[in-house]
């Protein structure tokens, strides 16, 4: 749901939310093993919604590439909730805030993976901080690390769903807040 028209170009809603999510895989088929999603306040940046947790995939196989880039193991995730569960959980919260946008770091990535788990997220609109930065800044790339760094975000690059999911919210909330575009979300 994007974030509502206001006719004070440069007046924040006092409720728009801008919310990253990111998602870790245990394999390149895409079986999430960790999901996370954080809401700052457009207009304060404070934290208003943080959903963060493993998740049990099931039986899959893990490649050990996955796992050497974010670090997550089977024995981690067992007994975690599934991501059909924490995507219910987190639904029915954005069902309860009426100004949010949501937002990922090459969000083609989450709109897949998410979709071939629960078909309806395919309806989800979810906004890509790549495509947004590269409308906005000049870079050699637009790695996480490197859009961070020229917005001045603190970022640690851990490859785990948490500080990438704070780092997609923060990138989207400093363009936005940038362009002017406090009103509106980017196209």
């Amino acid at each position: 749901m994007p974030l509502q028209a206001n006719p004070k170009r440069h007046e924040m809603p006092s409720t728009a939310i801008v919310i990253g999510i990111d998602l870790e895989t245990a394999n390149p088929q895409g079986a999430i093993c960790e999901f996370a999603a954080v809401g700052l306040d457009l207009k304060t940046g404070s934290t208003v919604l943080s959903c963060v947790t493993l998740i049990d995939p099931g039986p899959v196989d893990w490649h050990f590439m996955n796992m050497a880039i974010h670090g997550i193991r089977v024995a981690d995730v067992r007994g975690k909730p599934s991501i059909r569960s924490v995507w219910k959980t987190f639904s029915a919260e954005l069902s309860r805030r009426a100004d949010h946008a949501l937002f990922a770091h090459n969000a083609s990535f989450e709109r897949r993976i998410l979709a071939g788990h629960i078909p309806s997220t395919a309806k989800i609109e979810i906004q890509c901080t790549i495509r947004l930065a590269k409308s906005a800044l000049s870079l050699p790339n637009y790695r996480l690390p490197t859009v961070c760094a020229a917005l001045k975000i603190p970022f640690r690059e851990t490859h785990r769903a948490e500080p990438d999911a704070r780092a997609a919210a923060n990138v989207a909330r400093r363009l936005i807040l940038s362009q002017g575009r406090a009103g509106s979300t980017p196209r």
